[in-house]
């Protein structure tokens, strides 16, 4: 009797919200000139909704993982830690982990685990902290997205008024035709430390594919990545496959670099498919080559989604 009434109170089918659970997984083999990993892992995805009489949704999820993109992985769990609120027109959410548009322009960074023991990049353009405690919120004016984020406490400690890393930033999305913009800019202050970004990226379709061209910029205390970076991307189909090929150029700290991304995937069926990624990362601003690093990497695998 006990055992039914818990097993009700668990599992009854009169609640209000929405439990979805998803997962996938992965086995891939990674080579950085000669130094060889495999990279198993996956993850179930816990999602979780309701709808208040006002019609407000209110939505959060969790995540049970093993890094699928490392070696050794590092199974955990994960989410429960941002809650979203959705209305007609937008939506807001408070989280302990939310990040603020930088990084807009960089649409040429496709490779997932093709980018593990390269050389440091020691002239890329990023700010050095992007995330933390905070709120983001959208909303939509006429066919545009307009979205927002202030981060309160870059040490994910949910420190409202005595956070330490502090930022704000915003975007802006507009459909043009075939085409879609979107730019955003950012700012960050780490201890004192202010850096801040500006980017934008245009997709549209062309050739069958479609072309994305992004550029970068940053400025700010941490002279080592100020600078710009621009970028393109080609995604298209050859028979049943899905190939994509990005470039990046970085000019910062007086340095310029390259980093060069191809990835092809191809469904098999049932959820699965296999792919291969190739990553390049030279020029003056790329540390040396080591022992156990290589500025070529190539990462071939196969991943399922359930």
């Amino acid at each position: 009797m006990a055992i039914s009434a818990l097993s009700a109170a668990l599992f009854s089918t009169a609640a209000n919200a929405d439990i979805s659970v998803s997962g996938s997984a992965n086995a891939v083999y990674v080579d950085s000139g000669g130094n060889s990993q495999g990279h198993i892992g996956g993850g179930i995805s816990f999602s979780m909704s309701t709808t208040t009489d006002g019609g407000v949704t209110i939505s959060t999820s969790g995540q049970i993982t093993n890094d699928p993109d490392s070696n050794g992985g590092g199974g955990n769990g994960s989410g429960m830690t941002a809650l979203t609120f959705g209305f007609a027109n937008g939506s807001i959410t408070v989280a302990d982990d939310v990040a603020v548009p930088a990084g807009t322009g960089l649409v040429g960074e496709l490779v997932t685990h093709a980018d593990v023991n390269m050389p440091t990049h020691t002239n890329d353009v990023t700010i050095p902290v992007d995330d933390g405690s905070g709120i983001s919120g959208s909303t939509t004016l006429g066919d545009m997205t307009i979205a927002a984020t202030y981060v309160y406490d870059g040490a994910h400690a949910n420190n409202i008024d005595g956070g330490t890393t502090t930022g704000q930033g915003a975007s802006l999305t507009v459909p043009l035709g075939d085409m879609s913009l979107v730019v955003s800019s950012s700012q960050m202050d780490a201890n004192g430390s202010e850096d801040s970004s500006a980017g934008g990226a245009l997709t549209m379709t062309a050739g069958g594919g479609t072309l994305s061209l992004g550029i970068e910029t940053t400025s700010g205390d941490t002279s080592a990545t100020e600078g710009e970076a621009y970028s393109i991307a080609y995604s298209t189909t050859l028979g049943g496959a899905s190939v994509g090929v990005g470039y990046s150029g970085f000019d910062a700290n007086s340095n310029t670099s390259s980093k060069t991304d191809v990835t092809i995937s191809q469904s098999i069926g049932g959820g699965a498919s296999i792919f291969a990624e190739y990553r390049n990362l030279t020029g003056a601003g790329v540390a040396a080559e080591g022992n156990s690093t290589s500025e070529s990497v190539v990462a071939v695998g196969t991943s399922v989604s359930f």
